[in-house]
């Protein structure tokens, strides 16, 4: 077997984060009577996701983005002034409550467990919500590591969550294959750390970070395909 254990991103990798992200939006505008249009939702997660970029580059820590995300964009779209701590705290409250698994998930952490991997997980989020939402969805019991960033005090790309994640794990980067979606965090992170990666793109982005993942996928599918085939090309 080439690789012994893998690796699992959570968000947009095994759940699905536009569900989850569109749920604890609605519940969360609706409680303050905000109105959300479909546009301002999709400003909130472009401007959400260039947070986030900012944060895996290491131009923000976690608290400074925990506060910006909401004061900033209630204020400038609502001009109403909010404890951007406490907002967040109450969308996160809802996002934890949302756990709609990605098409084919359990059937390939199924699979992938009865062929002898081990499975982990490595996420940029907090630690209780992570595992809550993996329970709720019923999959947490297929991990044998669940690593957060809020943990490690560190976010991927940064090589020290990967050093926290191996000290704790039973392989090694060279007996590892890092599955995930992300291309600045999982992709890179594993690629400067050293180790394979399988890009999960099943959002059909562009890869315009000239980085070399082992393979790429859009699909659990063709993932399992590649998991037959020890990570061997498939026609």
């Amino acid at each position: 077997m080439r690789f012994k254990q893998i690796i699992f991103d959570v968000d947009d990798t095994l759940i699905d984060f536009a569900d989850t992200e569109n749920f604890a939006l609605h519940r969360l505008f609706n409680a303050h009577h905000w109105p959300l249009t479909e546009d301002l939702q999709r400003r909130y997660h472009s401007y959400n996701q260039s947070l986030w970029r900012q944060l895996e580059t290491g131009a923000l820590t976690y608290d400074q983005l925990s506060e910006m995300v909401f004061h900033n964009f209630i204020k400038e779209n609502y001009h109403i002034n909010v404890d951007g701590i406490a907002v967040m705290d109450e969308y996160r409250s809802y996002f934890g409550q949302a756990y709609k698994l990605l098409p084919g998930v359990e059937d390939t952490l199924r699979f992938a467990k009865k062929s002898g991997y081990e499975l982990t997980i490595l996420s940029n989020g907090e630690a209780y919500m992570q595992r809550h939402r993996l329970e709720l969805a019923g999959i947490k019991n297929y991990f044998n590591l669940i690593v957060t960033s809020e943990e490690a005090g560190y976010s991927k790309p940064d090589a020290r969550i990967f050093d926290y994640f191996f000290d704790r794990a039973e392989y090694d980067p060279e007996e590892t294959v890092f599955f995930g979606d992300g291309l600045q965090s999982d992709i890179l992170g594993a690629e400067n750390y050293g180790f394979s990666s399988v890009w999960y793109n099943h959002r059909r982005r562009k890869n315009n970070m000239n980085l070399h993942p082992l393979r790429e996928v859009k699909t659990y599918p063709e993932f399992v395909k590649l998991l037959r085939n020890d990570f061997e090309r498939f026609n």
